[in-house]
């Protein structure tokens, strides 16, 4: 009880950097929140995170920031049924209100029909020449190619229905993984005739075959982000597309001079700047890929950037799990 209780509780006044830490480290997507007293005070779930991101709030600022003030909990010998409903755990307290134990849910594991696209095509230029004879979704991390990788994460997640794009030494990653069956899952390839860019490949699609919303994803990408969340927020906003979107702090090397007109306000060192990048994972519904002219180069930038300009829904989803872009030498060897 002890360990489960340094897992799943954390103080108001930790910073947010340290539930993060917590919540990637464990299954059960929740924190709950206790004051000085020990008493419950609120919860911290991923949403809550994902929310905090949005709003570009520090991972040094206090967990009492962002937590939900009206936690779900359970008075000791109190009869508690929630199997309809999605929680995986809920604190048991004391007249005190104070946490003496939790209750789980048994959410089992379902098996999901969506369809998994990555994008293996790219010659991986920037790994040269360690991409010569070997495709870089074969680059291999602690002994394990990259791809191999994703794949057994999405299946660790009950996703089983696999579309690989492939151009550049294909033949070798078609050899490797084969149909699948070796890994309990269904492969099956696309291949470019000629290199057609990040989205272009969508366009080769068999639609009526295919399971949406789809998940899109980079073959060159280590990460643990919930893919059923994902899924479900994708559904719940009915979007027609959803970006991953990881929060990069950069610092800036000189001290930044804050004025106003000539006049010198206050300077900064080196001060921080908090960005949401493009984190080469998408959700994507069918109706923006039925159209698209077949076997011509499209960048997903440019693919998306076109969808702006409709009226169709785009959001962004920001991650905070582990996520590690292999794109050259120097990622390729930290992360290793």
């Amino acid at each position: 009880m002890h360990n489960l209780k340094k897992r799943l509780i954390i103080h108001e006044d930790e910073k947010i950097g340290k539930a993060i830490n917590k919540i990637n480290s464990s299954k059960i997507k929740i924190l709950f929140v206790v004051n000085k007293k020990n008493k419950l005070v609120g919860s911290v779930s991923s949403g809550d995170i994902r929310r905090s991101i949005r709003k570009k709030i520090g991972t040094d600022d206090q967990v009492k920031k962002i937590m939900c003030n009206k936690p779900r909990f359970s008075y000791l010998g109190e009869k508690t049924n929630f199997s309809n409903e999605h929680i995986i755990s809920i604190p048991v307290i004391n007249k005190k209100k104070q946490i003496v134990n939790f209750i789980f849910s048994k959410l089992a594991q379902k098996n999901k029909k969506n369809t998994i696209f990555l994008m293996a095509g790219g010659k991986g230029t920037r790994l040269m020449p360690l991409t010569k004879s070997t495709p870089k979704p074969l680059l291999k991390i602690k002994g394990i190619p990259i791809i191999e990788k994703i794949i057994k994460d999405f299946k660790s997640q009950g996703f089983n229905n696999f579309i690989i794009s492939i151009n550049y030494l294909g033949e070798k990653i078609k050899k490797y993984l084969g149909d699948g069956k070796k890994f309990n899952v269904s492969i099956k390839y696309i291949n470019e005739k000629k290199y057609l860019g990040t989205a272009g490949s969508l366009s080769l699609l068999d639609l009526k075959n295919t399971t949406f919303p789809i998940i899109v994803a980079n073959s060159d990408l280590i990460s643990k982000v919930d893919y059923n969340n994902l899924i479900n927020y994708h559904v719940k906003k009915k979007a027609h597309l959803t970006i991953c979107a990881k929060n990069k702090i950069f610092e800036m090397p000189y001290g930044e001079i804050v004025f106003n007109n000539s006049k010198i306000k206050k300077i900064i060192e080196k001060p921080t700047i908090n960005h949401l990048v493009n984190a080469g994972i998408y959700v994507i519904n069918k109706s923006l890929i039925n159209g698209l002219k077949k076997n011509k180069r499209l960048m997903m930038n440019d693919f998306i950037n076109k969808h702006l300009k409709s009226n169709k829904t785009l959001l962004n989803y920001p991650i905070y799990e582990k996520w590690i872009d292999i794109g050259n030498k120097i990622d390729f060897l930290n992360a290793k």
